[in-house]
């Protein structure tokens, strides 16, 4: 019978320690959303869009390629003739900075199509953990900024504490093409809105000067 029920036992005491777990995440949760200080450590207040949004291009069929020249051939192509997209990230200052940051420029071969993908993209980053900032413009040039607000994160699926950390992304459409800028940092991080502000004016450079 002893062999029996420490299995039982066991079990019961892990069990007890998720459910303290997940009581304590909660109680902080609750705490952190009241004050409202959690929230905004990851909000974008502050980003600017103007660079692109202001940006008239002229986006012909070589103008993925002309992106392409401008970074050395150093973004990754998922294009053919013309159609499709690039990926690539801004230049890093700071290596040891454990942050992600990324763009994706589509270009396609209607507006009808780029709105599909401005479309897809709003609906997958606007569910779920993300929170929709704004949305402003008109089709065929409209944008967004989305982020990520305060969440769990876990060890092996239990709750460890509440993350807070700045994940924003953006997606703005311009005619027949569709731009991503993303930021996602594994460390709370103070100057976030002074390095989104310039990796947009980095991809605008580079629009203007591929879409003239």
């Amino acid at each position: 019978m002893t062999d029996g029920t420490r299995p039982v036992r066991k079990t019961t005491d892990v069990m007890t320690r998720r459910h303290g777990t997940f009581g304590l995440i909660s109680v902080l949760a609750a705490g952190c959303i009241a004050i409202g200080g959690c929230a905004a450590a990851s909000r974008p207040d502050g980003v600017d869009l103007t660079p692109i949004t202001s940006l008239r291009l002229n986006a012909g069929s070589d103008f993925l390629a002309g992106i392409q020249r401008q970074l050395g051939g150093a973004a990754a192509d998922w294009s053919k003739n013309g159609v499709g997209y690039l990926v690539f990230r801004p230049p890093n200052p700071d290596p040891d900075h454990q942050v992600f940051r990324s763009v994706n420029v589509f270009r396609e071969d209607s507006v009808m199509k780029a709105r599909e993908i401005y479309a897809h993209q709003r609906e997958e980053f606007t569910n779920g953990d993300w929170k929709l900032y704004f949305e402003k413009g008109k089709a065929p040039e409209m944008w967004f900024i989305s982020y990520e607000g305060v969440r769990f994160d876990t060890n092996h699926g239990i709750p460890t504490g509440l993350n807070t950390k700045p994940d924003i992304f953006i997606g703005i459409l311009k005619q027949n093409v569709f731009i991503v800028i993303g930021y996602t940092s594994v460390r709370n991080d103070s100057d976030y809105i002074h390095t989104i502000n310039g990796d947009v004016a980095y991809v605008a450079d580079l629009l203007a000067k591929a879409g003239s």
